[in-house]
């Protein structure tokens, strides 16, 4: 089944509106698809690593609360740990490094408790890698859920948005574990030694990250908003100052995982071409129109 994706075009002159845009597309795909909305609607969200200034700010996503609210929908920030090693890897702590992110308008709640091992065995038809999934426990039972992705680069998977969203963003601390490490853990076994952690790359981890989204999406009406802005190299766990390389491209909107994050990468594509085109422009052409065509583009 083919899905519409909704797009609008972000640049300088109105990257103040984003926020409007957001909830603008949002009630689009609710109007067009006749979605009739559930009484209580997280917003799945990535509050960024400590050091991390590129996440989507919460600001961002005022217009989507209000939205909820004005229409007496119960709306709250849902989010899970990271693995053991990570900076949110503690709920307390993770919640804290939200707030001091500014994401306080409304609740924050980790979905897979204290320590990351709260979750729930939702099983998967045809797995390559899982027959079951470790799904944070508060996510499970939630049939809808509006996912806000950022759309950026990402170490492991080349690439991250709605598609990793659900598969990191949605397994728990401890799936976490076992969708990323080569290492296998014995039933009750603690992590003390994940240093030793080798990991999945490339193909083998974009399948089981894949299944893992597979698992927390089945079944359910999510809605989806990709926010394809300060496009960095690495993901927003990567907690350090980064800055994007390449321009901003808009905010995107679908009811499917898959057919948003292809609209994301298809149009960043055709950005890269004309990049490779103005470069061999400047290459072929004499200085002095080198210089006419720098100030047009």
């Amino acid at each position: 089944m083919k899905h519409k994706v909704y797009f609008y075009k972000v640049n300088d002159e109105n990257l103040k509106e984003v926020p409007e845009i957001a909830k603008q597309l949002l009630k689009k795909v609710i109007l067009d698809n006749k979605i009739k909305l559930e009484n209580e609607i997280p917003l799945k969200v990535h509050p960024g690593n400590p050091g991390n200034v590129t996440f989507i700010k919460p600001k961002n996503f005022d217009p989507i609360i209000k939205y909820l609210q004005d229409k007496k929908i119960t709306t709250y920030y849902i989010e899970t740990n990271q693995a053991p090693v990570g900076a949110r890897s503690k709920g307390s702590i993770h919640v804290q490094i939200a707030k001091n992110h500014g994401f306080t308008q409304i609740p924050f709640v980790i979905a897979d408790g204290e320590d990351g091992y709260d979750h729930t065995l939702v099983k998967i038809k045809d797995g390559k890698h899982f027959k079951d999934c470790k799904i944070a426990k508060k996510l499970v039972n939630q049939r809808q859920i509006i996912v806000l992705s950022h759309f950026k680069g990402h170490v492991a998977s080349g690439f991250g948005g709605a598609i990793k969203m659900l598969s990191l963003g949605f397994a728990s601390g401890r799936g976490k574990i076992e969708l990323h490490s080569k290492v296998k853990l014995k039933k009750g076994e603690e992590i003390k030694w994940m240093k030793f952690w080798t990991l999945y790359q490339g193909r083998e981890f974009r399948e089981r990250t894949a299944e893992y989204a597979l698992a927390a999406s089945q079944n359910k009406q999510f809605i989806y908003l990709n926010y394809a802005i300060n496009l960095t190299d690495n993901c927003d766990c990567d907690g350090h100052k980064m800055n994007p390389i390449y321009k901003d491209l808009g905010i995107f909107a679908s009811l499917d995982p898959v057919s948003i994050d292809k609209a994301c990468f298809d149009i960043l594509a055709k950005e890269k071409e004309k990049i490779h085109m103005v470069v061999k422009i400047f290459l072929i052409m004499p200085k002095k129109l080198v210089w006419v065509i720098k100030i047009t583009i």
